[in-house]
């Protein structure tokens, strides 16, 4: 007799008869596997809980009769395993690593219908895909020397992973398509991440045109019928090429061979919600897994992130000339404050007037970006510039007009708070601003300037319905519109070939958030922004408004100089002792009291202590607790505990002797390796 671990995607509730107190079990229960029906490991089954039969993946089975009663497994749900060894291997770490209760993760493996199905015979229907197998015309382009150059290295080189650090328009998409190209070759499947579901069908286009095949895709928008249809192609290997956002890492691969990353700085990449994983962290745990064959991993990005680039340094390929030799777009950066002095109240300087009037008259196109990274505003002098800071660590105090029911400067590192100042203690002036701009102002104030332009906007307000996004993109790469408003989607790999002017309304927005990663985001943002100009014949053209001209985001996207803004960065985050030289775990507590949150947060901040004195880690770790940068987020308030050390291990030993009350608190969230620590 066989017996099976099952786990199952929910929290398991036990009555104990005794006291009529609820118990919580661990999700994975013991069954006895009948002799009729063929389990394995990764089988999706159907098991007696109580009363009811709920659906579960069988993780291991085992002879050792356990010296408890068991029931038996009822049925087998598809007759084959849903999920490989190494997945499960995979599932697991995933728990521990990221501190994640383990019925949490499976959710990420499996398609929903397939976890609540109450029928044995799972049907899909199928999904409405162009029927072009082979059929579609595959492009070929020419290489220049550096896309040759990188390539080879990658398919001859020992070493399996990999970043191509290349300009922007250096031609890094058609590297990824001569690889994909080499690996399905070989019948092997290959697996292209992008950041945002919205760039999906123009990767999808360019992919499945320069491969000759069609590809099969993975995202949460899906609809489950093609999710699943997509899902069960790639898990039997009739898929090879698989396009998707960062869940698609998930899918039960049969023959992957290659995993490419493409902008792999962006901060999408890390999952917001629990389980919060960092794709990259998941791309080479599954490479370490892979016993069968060695996987390949290519990231790629104009901007690398620092510790990417840190980690890869004896592994980088760098793409340093444009297709064709077409120049970077020249940049010129505005000082509002001089704009302010000439009387000009308007949100477009006079220079992006111009720029503007003038790709109207020669019938190009424009794009007008402005970075809504957080929501609050910094507070600034137009009359000199002034960024109004926390006296007692230099922190950007950000300025809230309801969080605490009347307008407050709140420092986001210590947590001092004060009122919005009236005059600039600099230079006494009553120019004070809070600086916002929305995107529908912008379209608003563009009309009014422009009356016959056509004008789009691309933002939440206008993307939120499915295909909403691909159609805007769309009639704008076909020019039935001359100028595209966005936020932070439009910054990201998009190739317009008509646009030769992009214009940064007010840079501002995003210089002064309280983190250690604020320069870093910035200096991507704005690089990557600034590539979407010129990208044909003609020099393209970038103008970024700022009240802080002389910022070294700025500087180095002018300059656009990667190389220089690394060395000055890798030398701070050294200094300072923040990742790459460092661990950090972020733990974010929330109540709806302020009161309360900022009680729990003291008692665990104490806990905290008490256990690194036990371990004789004091000096190890460093330990902070702030308010967080958004300090109340849907009706709750929210604090943050933040663990620093170059030692992982004691950060480990720290979380695993809190106690389980609090680690099991819902209102008490673990972030392992943060994005950010605001």
């Amino acid at each position: 007799m066989k017996y099976a671990q099952v786990l199952f995607p929910q929290k398991i509730i036990f009555k104990n008869t005794k006291d009529n107190s609820l118990e919580e079990l661990n999700s994975t229960l013991t069954y006895k596997i009948p002799e009729e029906l063929n389990v394995e490991k990764g089988s999706l089954v159907k098991a007696p809980i109580r009363n009811s039969q709920k659906i579960g993946i069988v993780l291991e089975i085992s002879e050792e009769k356990p010296a408890f009663k068991t029931l038996e497994i009822k049925e087998i749900m598809l007759p084959y395993p849903v999920l490989t060894n190494s997945q499960i291997e995979l599932l697991k770490w995933i728990s521990e690593y990221y501190y994640c209760p383990i019925h949490q993760i499976i959710k990420l493996f499996i398609p929903k219908k397939l976890l609540t199905a109450t029928q044995a015979k799972i049907r899909t229907r199928k999904a409405k895909t162009k029927e072009v197998e082979q059929i579609i015309s595959s492009e070929q382009k020419n290489l220049t020397e550096e896309q040759q150059s990188a390539i080879d290295k990658i398919l001859k080189d020992s070493s399996n992973t990999f970043l191509i650090q290349g300009v922007t328009g250096s031609g890094k998409t058609e590297v990824y398509v001569h690889l994909a190209k080499h690996f399905i070759n070989q019948n092997l499947q290959v697996l292209i991440l992008v950041p945002e579901i919205a760039l999906t069908p123009q990767t999808i286009e360019y992919f499945e045109r320069s491969i000759g095949i069609t590809s099969s895709v993975i995202h949460s928008k899906l609809a489950e019928g093609e999710r699943i249809k997509n899902w069960k192609d790639i898990s039997e290997g009739k898929s090879k090429l698989i396009i998707g956002s960062r869940s698609s890492i998930f899918t039960p691969f049969k023959d992957l061979g290659l995993i490419i990353i493409d902008e792999e700085h962006e901060s999408s990449y890390k999952q917001e919600n629990s389980p919060r994983y960092s794709v990259q962290k998941i791309a080479e745990k599954i490479q370490e897994l892979s016993k069968d064959r060695q996987i390949k991993i290519v990231y790629g990005s104009a901007t690398p992130s620092i510790e990417t680039a840190e980690k890869l340094k004896n592994s980088t390929i760098k793409l340093l000339n444009r297709i064709g030799n077409i120049p970077l777009p020249e940049v010129e950066i505005v000082d509002l404050r001089e704009e302010f002095k000439k009387q000009n109240h308007s949100i477009f300087s006079e220079r992006l007037q111009q720029e503007l009037q003038k790709i109207l008259k020669e019938n190009t196109q424009a794009i007008l970006f402005l970075n809504r990274r957080g929501s609050s505003s910094s507070v600034v002098c137009r009359d000199c510039g002034f960024a109004y800071k926390c006296d007692d660590c230099e922190m950007p105090m950000t300025y809230h007009e309801k969080t605490l029911g009347s307008p407050t400067l709140i420092c986001h590192h210590c947590g001092k708070i004060s009122k919005p100042p009236s005059t600039c203690p600099n230079c006494e002036g009553v120019n004070i601003r809070f600086l916002g701009i929305g995107t529908e102002r912008i379209e608003k104030e563009i009309k009014l300037l422009f009356p016959k332009a056509k004008v789009v906007r691309a933002d939440k307000d206008t993307t939120s319905k499915k295909d909403s996004f691909k159609t805007i993109y769309k009639d704008f790469r076909d020019h039935k519109a001359d100028i595209l408003i966005g936020t932070q989607m439009i910054a990201k790999g998009l190739h317009l070939p008509l646009v030769n002017l992009v214009g940064v309304i007010l840079a501002d927005i995003g210089l002064n958030i309280p983190d250690f990663k604020t320069l870093e985001k910035n200096f991507q943002l704005l690089t990557q922004v600034s590539g979407r100009a010129g990208r044909t014949d003609t020099k393209g053209k970038v103008i970024i408004q700022t009240y802080n001209p002389e910022n070294l985001a700025l500087k180095y996207t002018q300059e656009n100089s990667y190389d220089e803004f690394f060395k000055y960065e890798i030398i701070q985050r050294k200094l300072l002792s923040n990742p790459p030289f460092s661990s950090l775990i972020k733990i974010i507590i929330e109540d709806k009291s302020l009161k309360t949150c900022q009680e729990k947060t003291e008692k665990l901040y104490t806990q905290i202590n008490k256990i690194l004195s036990k371990l004789n880690a004091m000096s190890e770790v460093e330990v902070l607790k702030y308010p967080a940068y958004l300090m109340k987020l849907y009706k709750k308030y929210r604090y943050i505990i933040l663990l620093k050390s170059v030692d992982r291990k004691i950060l480990d030993k720290t979380l695993e002797n809190i106690t389980k009350e609090i680690i099991m608190d819902t209102s008490i969230k673990i972030d392992i390796d943060p994005n950010t620590t605001s």
